[in-house]
């Protein structure tokens, strides 16, 4: 008697479709969850910012440049995955010698996270997003 091998064609078909059902239930949550953790870059890239413009104002008593006092930062900046630019954010002031905005605007892929959007930080460390979102600091 002839012993079946091998698989049939009906048994590769339902594991084909069953891999395809767990694909597309695993990639936007990994996409989703990918985004999640670059969020982190921005509050990093935006914390170091502010850092460098506090020692600039405790050293020159300004956080702009103002002769002669050098430059304490130059912006724009990339965070260090490149999903961020960290930059003034000139609508709600930019820089003065008393005051500084900050924002750090999504690039690329992160670009997408529409539940963030972009981060923002002020001199006073009041800390927002422009979705309005409240978790995501």
């Amino acid at each position: 008697m002839y012993k079946q091998r091998g698989v049939t064609l009906l048994e590769m078909l339902t594991v084909i479709a069953i891999i395809g059902i767990l694909a597309a239930i695993a990639l936007p949550a990994y996409s989703s969850y990918s985004r999640k953790a670059k969020r982190a870059d921005a509050k990093v890239g935006l914390t170091t910012a502010a850092q460098t413009l506090e020692r600039c104002y405790t050293r020159f008593n300004s956080y702009s440049p103002t002769a002669p006092n050098p430059a304490c930062i130059s912006l724009p900046v990339s965070t260090s995955n490149g999903a961020y630019t960290i930059d003034l954010d000139t609508a709600a002031g930019g820089i003065t010698a008393n005051t500084y905005y900050l924002k750090a605007t999504p690039v690329g892929s992160q670009a997408k996270d529409t539940y963030c959007g972009t981060f923002k930080l002020n001199y006073l460390n009041v800390q927002s997003v422009s979705s309005g979102a409240t978790d995501c600091w």
